[in-house]
């Protein structure tokens, strides 16, 4: 026992970087099963042990502690780090489902750029300010979720309110740091404000520029068939009857054979919470080869309800269209990525064997 005790103490750091990493790969398992609220409480609560243990590792240590005190300070580090791999995990998760990976590899690189900094040695001089812009990214990420399930609604002035709300937040934590670690704080100061300058500058660019999913709006599902018709509440679609095989290996798309003058329909299910309304906009592009790039060809917008755990359930179609690549977007009016699915479409002579499907 006194072994693994002098092994462990003696390995710390890197128990805190392995906690970091668990703490991530377990909220990428649980996150993907629970429901907003559950998140949202889940996610204050762990805002609230990053916060707490960032102040306690900040303030100095009284002369004459105790030594559980002074074992409990040594192993903070442990805990904290679990935590803050639960709360980047659980925005992956999150984030990841409200949009496409074009959308979700800038948050992909912050999580990479957190687990290096945390094994080098530059982060031990600047720790206090590296902790504390990270504790204000997940507190913009989260209020980037929380504010529009409050309001409602999405858009510029919903994400830039999120943005204050969580200066708001950030600016409590910082006097009480000022206060339970007057010295530290005091003296990263300006790294702090530079800090947080910074998370602004990159999170409003990366929103305005539709880089950042338009949570909490998810797909559920999205697919394309020959027909779809809605009968009382319950849709009904054409199916061409596919093999598994042919599902699984068909990593180019969805490959819709369609008889001459035959329309396209694509189907999506969006989720939205309780009394959310919001716009979505199904766009249809062909890769013209001759141009080397997408050329939109078909613009549909509907509203969407928010309250339906399968999600809010909409259709747009295409007339005869070309042969070819084709990808349907789904976007909020503004231009954010929810969702995306790759079409092939092939004209041919003799129609393939159908069958209808109840569509969820």
């Amino acid at each position: 026992m006194k072994k693994l005790t002098e092994f462990l103490t003696h390995h710390k750091h890197h128990l805190a970087t392995g906690a970091f990493v668990v703490g991530f790969f377990v909220d990428i398992i649980t996150f993907r099963t629970i429901n907003l609220d559950v998140s949202q409480i889940i996610l204050t609560g762990y805002l609230l042990i990053v916060g707490g243990s960032i102040l306690v590792l900040a303030s100095p240590l009284h002369v004459g502690a105790s030594k559980i005190d002074t074992s409990m300070r040594a192993w903070l580090p442990i805990i904290h780090q679990y935590v803050a791999g639960n709360l980047l995990s659980a925005f992956l998760v999150l984030y990841f489902s409200s949009g496409s990976l074009s959308q979700s590899w800038p948050f992909l690189i912050v999580v990479a750029l957190a687990a290096f900094s945390n094994e080098t040695f530059f982060i031990e001089k600047y720790r206090l300010p590296f902790q504390t812009t990270l504790f204000f990214l997940n507190l913009v990420l989260f209020f980037a979720l929380a504010t529009p399930i409050a309001l409602g609604s999405l858009g510029l002035l919903t994400f830039l309110s999120s943005v204050g709300v969580a200066i708001a937040f950030f600016i409590l934590f910082f006097l009480l740091g000022r206060f339970f670690a007057p010295s530290a704080f005091l003296h990263n100061a300006s790294r702090i404000a530079g800090g947080v300058l910074c998370v602004v500058v990159v999170v409003v660019l990366l929103y305005v520029t539709h880089l950042i999913p338009p949570i909490p709006l998810s797909a559920k599902s999205i697919d394309a068939y020959h027909s779809v018709v809605k009968v009382a509440d319950t849709y009904v679609a054409t199916d061409e009857v596919r093999s598994w095989y042919e599902r699984f290996f068909d990593i180019q798309g969805v490959t819709l054979h369609l008889s001459p003058g035959e329309s396209a329909y694509v189907f999506s299910s969006i989720f939205a919470p309780a009394h959310f309304g919001a716009g979505v906009v199904h766009q249809w592009e062909l890769f013209e080869p001759e141009l080397g790039k997408w050329v939109i060809k078909n613009r549909v917008s509907f509203p969407i309800l928010g309250g339906r755990p399968e999600g809010y359930r909409g259709y747009s179609f295409m007339d005869n269209p070309t042969s070819g690549r084709w990808r349907i977007s789904i976007k909020t009016p503004d231009g954010a990525v929810i969702s995306r699915m790759s079409l092939i479409v092939e004209q041919v002579k003799t129609p393939p064997v159908t069958a209808p499907k109840i569509l969820e």
